[in-house]
């Protein structure tokens, strides 16, 4: 009944977003589209089958000089009711001023990005291929002008929201520390962990000091394409502040008494490029993410980085046949890959890291091939990641019987050549298969 409620709600929000004209003299085209998806999921390691039904509303009004969009979607695996976009766009010649909730893309690659970095991530239900679903909608203004071989734009947020990242269940962030807080625990550098008595605080994200923003300059002389950004604001991803108490303080072992939730401030400084040579594109994405702890003694804040992502893509005219091989990686800088060196401080960056290892080399493999005039879709994607011998397959194949109704089949698996720390051997049991119908109104 919530939800029900929580989504009329949202649907009256946004005819007033869809009524205004501007005073402008055009005729307004409006746009309402619903997109329904059905099916069934099961795990490969518990066999149950699952439904599914996932609905999408999207309204537009495009004039002349403005347009509108409120976009909601729901999702029965995280059963969630969210807003995907609400905002408003005015073109003033070769201007363009967008506000409202949305995303805004940086990169060049088609694959992966390295300098995306304006909206959250969306892990709940771990890698999937869509880049842009993999991202959370965030509130922001940006500005765009454009001329006839290059681009500037401004993007500006009071705040952000951070990563949907799990804690719980088949998804959970945490798992990766379980073999490490029981060691430590048995070593008696720390006791037994009473959750029940731990508080738990976060930060305040969207409070007025938490602003953020950056721009992006793109310039073409064909066939490259050359790109420079610069953007402060706050890593999405939680790291923490943990409080210890205890007798025996500082000397083991220790109580956990508090923990808080907080978000890392950084400067990236970056610049992407791509190469035309028809049939083939080359991109290339790097930057360094400079963080406040630049020397690396806080263990609940990420530390500065550099990443790099390299990428050759090829299409073909006749067929829209598409393959893309993507590199990408990144050095964590001042970062002892050891946390068991100091317990019980446990360093944030032992998250994100693979094998224990401050560094990440990551292989992407991707194919999309069209059959009977494109009707027929097949899609694979192979993802391998070095430190951990972690690796993610994605396959799907789908069938178009007309502009509205399609039906698709499509699956994801996980696992490690060899049994390394990392996400890929935490989600190793999240395997799944799902089929289904998605039908557009």
């Amino acid at each position: 009944m919530k939800r029900t409620t929580a989504l009329i709600l949202i649907i009256l929000l946004t005819f007033p977003l869809l009524a205004f004209d501007f005073f402008f003299d055009d005729v307004p085209q409006r746009n309402i589209s619903f997109e329904l998806e059905g099916g069934v999921q099961t795990y490969f390691d518990d066999g149950a089958i699952t439904p599914l039904a996932n609905l999408t509303l999207k309204a537009e009004q495009d004039g002349a000089n403005y347009r509108a969009i409120a976009e909601v979607s729901y999702d029965s695996q995280t059963e969630k009711l969210e807003a995907q976009e609400l905002s408003v766009s005015l073109f003033m010649g070769s201007y363009t001023l967008k506000a409202g909730l949305m995303r805004h893309s940086w990169g060049t690659a088609d694959v992966a990005h390295v300098v995306d970095i304006v909206n959250g991530r969306d892990l709940r239900k771990g890698i999937i291929d869509d880049l842009e679903k993999m991202k959370r909608p965030d509130w922001m203004i940006t500005l765009s002008k454009y001329w006839e071989n290059s681009a500037f734009d401004v993007v500006l947020k009071p705040g952000f929201n951070p990563s949907h990242v799990s804690m719980e269940g088949r998804y959970s962030m945490l798992k990766p520390l379980d073999p490490l807080m029981q060691q430590m625990i048995a070593s008696g550098a720390v006791n037994a962990l009473d959750l029940t008595k731990i508080e738990v605080s976060e930060m305040d994200t969207f409070a007025l000091k938490r602003v953020s923003g950056g721009a992006r300059y793109r310039f073409l002389f064909d066939p490259v394409d050359v790109g420079f950004l610069y953007y402060t604001g706050y890593f999405q991803d939680p790291g923490f502040d943990l409080t210890f108490s205890g007798v025996a303080y500082p000397n083991p072992p220790y109580d956990l008494d508090k923990i808080d939730i907080v978000y890392t401030r950084y400067q990236l400084v970056g610049v992407t490029s791509s190469y035309f040579f028809e049939p083939f594109t080359f991109n290339f994405e790097g930057g360094m993410f400079i963080s406040e702890d630049s020397k690396g003694t806080n263990p609940g804040l990420y530390n500065s980085k550099l990443v790099y992502l390299a990428e050759l893509s090829y299409t073909n005219p006749n067929n829209s046949l598409f393959m893309a091989f993507n590199y990408q990686g990144q050095m964590v800088l001042n970062y002892d890959p050891d946390p068991t060196v100091m317990p019980p401080v446990l360093d944030v960056d032992f998250l994100a890291a693979f094998n224990y290892r401050p560094y990440q080399n990551n292989f992407t493999l991707a194919i999309e091939v069209p059959f009977f005039r494109e009707r027929m879709k097949a899609r694979l994607a192979g993802m391998y990641q070095l430190e951990s011998t972690g690796y993610t397959i994605l396959a799907a194949l789908s069938y178009e019987f007309d502009d509205n109704v399609s039906v698709f089949g499509k699956s994801t698996v996980y696992g490690t050549i060899k049994d390394r720390a990392g996400l890929y051997n935490t989600w190793k049991d999240n395997s799944w298969i799902q089929v289904g119908v998605r039908a557009w109104f």
